[in-house]
């Protein structure tokens, strides 16, 4: 049985598909035979466990899965189709001198050479020796993903070399394609040009292509995230184009049947548009995918008004935005007559990250088996990329992942775990070390029920680690089957914080749940509503934005809900428990809203956006002063939010450095700034006004020295805090620090900040008030025991 299900039950779910399969192709007649193909290869490839979940998730992702393999064929075919009608086709270009051709030639032969590695390599094993993208993977111990990434990168530096030194290359080389060659060498430089040109598209026009872009940089350390390959931009416009993800949303009254929403998708590591990327939205009507434009943008224009889901998106060489089906965080409203543009969404790019596994002495453990045990998030369930690999005879493995996935290493009885964090997306570098540890084999069971004790499907349950701070013990997710049974594998005997969430019901929660607990039930209840709008600072409604909503315990926030809104009207409704509860709004363009405090039931909430202050600068390398591109500058603190759209998203440098910052709320303002190759770092000390400029400001970041890994650089007091009832923990001390020399020790509890107490400020706006000028002091109230105890603390230069 599948998953419990009988095969006839199988094909019943599949006929809830076909919607989804009439959204992805055209007609009914392909809608049937994505079908029934689905149907096929789900009897036949039916996996082994039976965990009793409903197979409506898997077979979703199957069916997908089989429509792209059908469009990857589709697309193979039409090529070859059309370089054969090239090859039959009369050559010859009045005007262009044969020398020219050759000249050319010699010149794509000696850019060849000259390619980087991996890229160069990769193109030569594809075109001049043959081999297929699977069979590179596998000779090279790489993900086929990877391959045909670097193919497609080797062939833009390919243009752009050729951009740089022939002008007039696409027009020279033109009658070489279906040119019959006689040698090996000559006919794969021939394919090469093929690719370069285009034979999907016009082989040569007279304009010369876009001139290249510098290599992006990593993302930061606190949002790390690999760049992606460089894209070629457009010539220098006139005017100087805004910072990327720094436009605000708009709505426009004009006719549209079922309203419109239209945006782009971009890099987040360079601010480009992904083109090609495929959005799939969902509705109870059916599911609607549209692709990007050459530039990302993309355009979502129903046939009827509704309220639809982003359930994923794909684009390759990115990782994909797919999380658990029916469980997206990204909700959009549409209406008649009303057209929402200039919405932004993000996708990170999948590079290389290279891994190492050793032993417990420091040798390499070839032949150790590695997988992904999780992510926090959850965004890559139903679409994720390989999550095995194999270490090679130096322990060495390549992978993607997203931001603080986890990863196992297996060889033999010995075991180790690590977490790709901030500074492993900047060195690209993972190390695994094998131990003596068990195996993470236990597993937390259970149901979970409505109000009146029936049972509720399609739940999403989720098991965090308890404690503070990361580790390298994964959060794992789990939704439920139709008897609300669920069960989360992969787990060790210490500590998780359950909670479970699905629409029209609050969220539930259990804390400190022990690895390997059965018989756990979760009772979600229709809950109390927290509802309002979010507007600007004239009152208008603001048609998209990120809602965060956290419980208020103290100094304490734990979030609750986390939802990316698109409304035209700025509207919004939750259902929570009862309690007190502290809600922000967030959008692109936009200062963020003040923590606004409610009790469950409100229903009048109005959460002001301002305008707020923009920031302006330039990132340089310190080593040599030169302009560091794709730099990812963002407001410290304030995360949250999918992926896809984040609460803070920030921005990144343009070619020669500079940026704005905008949306910068009043008060105490620091930002982080980080770049591949480069210790990140936290400027503070500043101080920003509603409608105000900063700046411009002049940022130095020093690079990493050979083997050496990143470490934060900032102007703090040198303690780690964490909230613990209505004061904050120190958690501990950084050496030769401020704080150590005024005499603070780990287990002191902070309970002021200048006068001013920190449970109604958090761990976030007591960092804020901390941050400032070195050399300047800050007073802090501590809590030692029974007596309270007052230190002024001189801020310092610090790396952590």
């Amino acid at each position: 049985m599948l998953w419990g299900v009988k095969p006839d039950a199988v094909l019943s779910e599949l006929e809830g598909l076909r919607a989804l399969a009439r959204s992805l192709v055209h007609g009914d007649s392909d809608a049937d035979d994505l079908v029934q193909d689905t149907a096929v290869a789900a009897l036949r490839d039916r996996p082994s466990n039976a965990d009793d979940r409903p197979a409506r998730g898997w077979l979703a992702a199957v069916l997908r899965n089989r429509w792209r393999m059908d469009r990857r064929s589709a697309a193979r075919r039409a090529g070859r189709e059309q370089a054969v009608a090239l090859a039959a086709a009369e050559h010859g270009a009045p005007g262009i001198d044969p020398i020219d051709r050759a000249r050319v030639l010699e010149r794509l032969a000696t850019a060849l050479v000259a390619l980087d590695e991996p890229y160069r390599a990769t193109v030569i094993r594809r075109y001049l020796d043959g081999r297929t993208a699977a069979a590179i993977a596998r000779e090279l111990g790489v993900p086929a993903g990877t391959v045909r990434w670097r193919l497609k990168t080797g062939l833009a530096r390919l243009r752009a070399a050729l951009d740089d030194s022939s002008p007039r290359w696409q027009r020279a080389l033109g009658p070489l394609v279906g040119v019959t060659v006689k040698t090996k060498t000559s006919t794969s430089l021939v394919v090469i040009v093929l690719l370069l040109l285009g034979v999907a598209g016009v082989a040569w026009r007279a304009h010369a292509p876009p001139a290249p872009r510098p290599e992006p940089a990593t993302a930061p350390a606190a949002t790390a995230r690999p760049p992606a390959a460089p894209r070629t931009a457009p010539a220098a416009a006139p005017a100087r184009e805004p910072s990327p993800g720094q436009g605000r949303a708009v709505v426009e009254n004009r006719e549209a049947a079922g309203g419109e929403l239209s945006g782009r998708v971009i890099n987040w590591s360079t601010g480009d548009g992904v083109a090609g990327a495929e959005l799939t939205f969902t509705a109870d009507s059916g599911a609607l995918t549209v692709r990007t434009h050459d530039d990302g943008r993309f355009e979502l224009a129903p046939a009827a008004p509704g309220r639809f889901t982003l359930a994923a998106i794909a684009a390759l060489g990115f990782l994909p935005y797919a999380p658990e089906l029916s469980h997206s965080s990204v909700h959009v409203a549409l209406a008649r007559g009303q057209v929402v543009r200039g919405i932004t969404v993000f996708l990170f790019p999948a590079l290389d990250y290279h891994g190492t596994v050793v032993d417990a002495h420091g040798a390499p453990a070839a032949g150790a088996r590695v997988r992904l045990l999780g992510t926090p998030a959850g965004e890559q369930v139903i679409d994720r990329p390989a999550t095995e690999w194999t270490a090679d005879r130096d322990g060495h493995f390549t992978f993607h992942a997203a931001d603080d996935a986890v990863l196992e290493a297996v060889r033999g009885a010995a075991r180790g775990w690590a977490r790709l964090d901030g500074g492993v997306a900047i060195t690209h570098q993972l190390t695994i070390t094998l131990g003596d540890a068990p195996a993470r084999d236990a597993a937390i069971s259970g149901r979970t029920l409505d109000a009146t004790g029936g049972p509720l499907a399609d739940v999403l349950v989720r098991a965090s680690p308890a404690g503070p701070g990361p580790s390298t013990r994964s959060t794992v997710f789990a939704t439920t089957g139709a008897g609300g049974e669920f069960a989360l594998t992969g787990l060790d005997r210490g500590a998780y914080d359950l909670t479970a969430e699905t629409v029209d019901h609050a969220p539930a929660a259990l804390a400190n749940v022990p690895g390997g607990t059965r018989d756990v039930t979760l009772t979600l209840d229709g809950g109390l509503l927290l509802s309002g709008q979010v507007v600007d600072g004239a009152g208008q409604p603001v048609p998209a934005f990120t809602l965060l909503v956290a419980r208020r315990a103290g100094a304490a926030r734990q979030p609750v809900v986390e939802r990316s809104l698109v409304e035209p009207h700025g509207r919004f409704e939750v259902r929570v428990t009862g309690g007190d509860y502290e809600l922000r709004a967030s959008a692109s363009g936009l200062a963020p809203s003040a923590p606004t405090a409610a009790a469950a039931g409100t229903t009048d909430l109005r959460l002001v956006l301002s305008t707020g202050a923009v920031l302006r600068g330039t990132v340089l390398g310190s080593d040599d002063g030169k302009p560091l591109a794709y730099a990812r500058v963002m407001r410290e603190g304030l995360g949250g939010g999918a992926s896809a759209s984040p609460a803070n998203a920030g921005t990144v440098t343009r070619a020669d450095g500079t940026f704005e910052l905008t949306g910068i709320p009043p008060g105490p303002l620091s930002i982080t700034i980080a770049a591949g190759g480069y210790h990140p770092r936290i400027e503070a000390a500043m101080t920003a006004t509603d409608g105000d400029s900063l700046g411009p400001l002049t940022i130095s970041l020093t690079p990493l020295a050979p083997g050496e890994q990143p470490s934060l650089e900032l102007v703090g007091i040198g303690v780690a805090l964490t909230a613990d009832g209505d004061a904050l923990r120190v958690e501990r001390v950084i050496a030769h620090s401020g704080a150590e020399a005024a005499g603070i020790v780990a287990g002191d509890r902070v309970i002021a900040v200048d006068g001013a107490p920190v449970s109604p400020l958090g761990v976030e706006g007591t960092v804020a008030k901390i941050r400032g000028v070195a050399g300047s002091t800050v007073s802090l109230t501590l809590r030692r025991s029974d007596r309270d105890v007052v230190l002024v603390v001189q801020r310092r230069k610090l790396k952590a």
